[in-house]
């Protein structure tokens, strides 16, 4: 039988009172405990002061929060699911101009897009709109849980929707993947990913409805991260491959230290093989597991330590997913044949809906594609070719070149631009730009990066720039970025 969020959090506050909920730490990196109990009462707080503040409206809203990796962050999360109001985790770093685009777009969909002010009283947000008449529980906002952007290949929002209001349901908490990779009730988590992201944000909501304590450093540092596994003898570690190839790069880590870990699950980006290797030689074959999934949740896979070393390369099997590898007509391809990979998620789907100006590509049958490519072996077992499509991931961020290329062309002095993925050792790849002066124009490579820092999120940003005579193009003025595959931008 399932129960509201806000009752939940109440329930393990009575059984877990003076227990951490969560270990966080302030602006001098000094370690901050919440409570259960103090989580229940300073989310119930503010949570009541939401609903009221909802009732006085007519046009529905959506309730953005800052996602810092922070206590008050999580209070902020508890509350808006508390008080079943969608709730939209917005990414710090992102600059003005970016998070206007993403707000604007969700105001024309839903009607009314709010930032919480975690600094501000939450007593306030109940008399803000006093004069407002009631909010109607019946529009299409309510009936969501929480919105997840995931950008956008021509330079608009994507967003990914969780059906809601979310509740407590013990047969689906934590989520079945979850559950099949080892995860414990009441264990100690360290999350290194920000909440903004899909991976790191529904392990802290499993996480907090499943009774652990979650520890939340605000960013990552290699050696930190390892002391805080020794000093908490974490049982979990969410993370992405960029923080494995770090820690490895700038540490040479004792098995030792993560003696206490049960499961070290990676997400977001593909993992070369000597980290994965030396990975499974830290945490023992057992412990180590990779997801291929994606925030549009079409389906995904998991992989365990010692079957990837059976398999070198693989990315797992269909996990209540089944998988369809097609050609550009759409035909099905047999096992070991290169084409789109095309899922469909089974029973465990928690059926999330997707809205944006890039839909999926889907099929008549059901299965949909984010745009990957690769192979099934005859087993059953994913493996991943070189993306075909644009997509960048840097550092498990997916970067579309056309956002960039449109922000370079908003500079007077860019006649023309094109932008690939340049490599890099820890974070696999950034955005390389090719980029042409208009003639008689003068700009150098930093005064371009600096015109993409104002507009776009540092992730974004150029990290090389070279200038051509001219970019690539079709006779129909398509950009070919293929021809530029393997250079250095």
């Amino acid at each position: 039988m399932s129960v509201s969020i806000r009752q939940r959090i109440t329930d393990i506050a009575a059984t877990s009172s003076d227990q951490p909920a969560v270990v966080g730490f302030d602006e001098n990196c000094v370690e901050q405990v919440l409570t259960w109990r103090e989580l229940a009462e300073r989310s119930g707080r503010r949570a009541a002061a939401l609903v009221a503040a909802a009732a006085r409206r007519t046009d529905p809203e959506v309730v953005a929060v800052e996602a810092n990796n922070t206590i008050q962050t999580v209070v902020d999360i508890v509350a808006v699911l508390s008080a079943e109001l969608p709730l939209l985790p917005l990414n710090p770093a992102s600059p003005g101009p970016e998070r206007d685009k993403l707000l604007t777009f969700i105001r024309r969909t839903f009607g009314r897009a709010r930032l919480i002010d975690a600094d501000a009283d939450a007593d306030a947000d109940a008399d803000a709109d006093a004069d407002r008449p009631g909010w109607s529980s019946a529009s299409p906002a309510s009936r969501i849980g929480y919105l997840l952007p995931t950008g956008g290949s021509s330079g608009h929002p994507k967003i990914a929707i969780r059906p809601g209001p979310l509740t407590y349901d013990p047969h689906q908490v934590p989520l079945p993947l979850r559950r099949r990779a080892g995860w414990r009730s009441g264990q100690r988590q360290l999350i290194l990913g920000p909440l903004h992201h899909a991976a790191p944000f529904t392990t802290l909501l499993d996480g907090l409805l499943d009774g652990n304590t979650t520890i939340l450093p605000p960013y990552f540092l290699p050696a930190w991260t390892v002391e805080l596994v020794e000093r908490h003898a974490v049982e979990w570690i969410q993370l992405t491959p960029a923080h494995m190839r770090t820690i490895l790069l700038l540490l040479q880590p004792d098995p030792a230290s993560f003696a206490s870990v049960r499961t070290v699950m990676h997400t977001a980006a593909s993992c070369d093989s000597f980290t994965k290797q030396r990975w499974i030689e830290l945490v023992g074959p057992q412990h180590l597991y990779e997801v291929y999934s994606s925030t549009e949740n079409i389906g995904g896979t998991l992989v365990r330590g010692d079957e990837w070393l059976q398999r070198p390369g693989t990315v797992g099997r269909g996990f209540f997913t089944k998988i369809s590898i097609r050609d550009d007509a759409g035909n099905r391809l047999g096992p070991g044949q290169t084409g789109k990979v095309f899922m469909r998620a089974g029973r465990v789907s928690r059926g999330d809906a997707y809205l944006g100006s890039q839909l999926l590509e889907t099929t008549t049958d059901g299965f949909a594609s984010v745009g990957d490519f690769g192979w099934l072996d005859e087993d059953g077992y994913l493996f991943l070719a070189p993306r075909r499509h644009d997509v960048i991931n840097v550092g498990g961020e997916k970067v579309y070149p056309n956002e960039v290329e449109a922000q370079l062309l908003e500079h007077p002095a860019v006649l023309d631009a094109v932008v690939v993925a340049a490599e890099e050792q820890v974070l696999g790849s950034t955005v390389g730009a090719y980029v042409v002066r208009r003639p008689g124009a003068s700009v150098s490579s930093g005064e371009l990066m600096a015109h993409c820092r104002a507009g776009l999120v540092n992730y974004k940003v150029p990290t090389r720039v070279t200038f051509v005579d001219q970019v690539p193009r079709s006779s129909a003025g398509k950009l070919e970025r293929w021809r530029l595959a393997g250079q250095r931008g």
